[in-house]
């Protein structure tokens, strides 16, 4: 559960409270539909329809922990640590805190070494992500400088809480 939406942890994907429910709406209707399309075989048709009411259960539960989380105050990293990967070109951004993570919260983020995948982590739900972008963001400039004026380009760089 992320602060103002769910990530889905199969898919990585980002859902606000009205993407929930749309979710939670379309496993009523697969249930509701497999009603008159397992007819015939009773044993058959109970396993798909308990299987399909837990899947409801399952995106209903979800929806109402969203209901019920207050909004949080976003715990605040400590350091923020963006490496360069030669090999693959990616960013590698660990983000450090002195608090326990907030729950749903990421702390390990990768991306690929050019502008537009760093600028588009710059919408991403969690605000933590949001501020680890700009650091990226900031150190692949750094970097783009620095081998521009043939100078050794550095592979890290820790970011610390008063620079955050």
């Amino acid at each position: 559960m992320v602060s103002g939406g769910f990530r889905c942890p199969t898919c990585e994907s980002h859902l606000d409270q009205a993407g929930v429910e749309r979710w939670v709406r379309a496993a009523e209707e697969a249930r509701d539909e497999a009603y008159p399309a397992v007819e015939g075989d009773e044993e058959f048709a109970r396993i798909v329809l308990d299987e399909r009411q837990r899947e409801v259960y399952r995106r209903r539960r979800v929806l109402y922990e969203l209901r019920n989380v207050p909004p949080a105050i976003t715990t605040r990293p400590e350091m923020i640590l963006v490496s360069y990967d030669l090999v693959e070109d990616t960013y590698e951004c660990r983000i450090f805190y002195k608090e326990p993570r907030p729950a749903g919260g990421l702390d390990r983020i990768s991306v690929e070494a050019d502008l537009d995948p760093i600028l588009a982590l710059r919408s991403h739900s969690d605000p933590n992500v949001r501020l680890a972008s700009g650091k990226v963001e900031e150190f692949h400039v750094l970097r783009r400088q620095l081998v521009e004026q043939d100078e050794l380009p550095m592979l890290r760089r820790m970011f610390y809480q008063n620079e955050l």
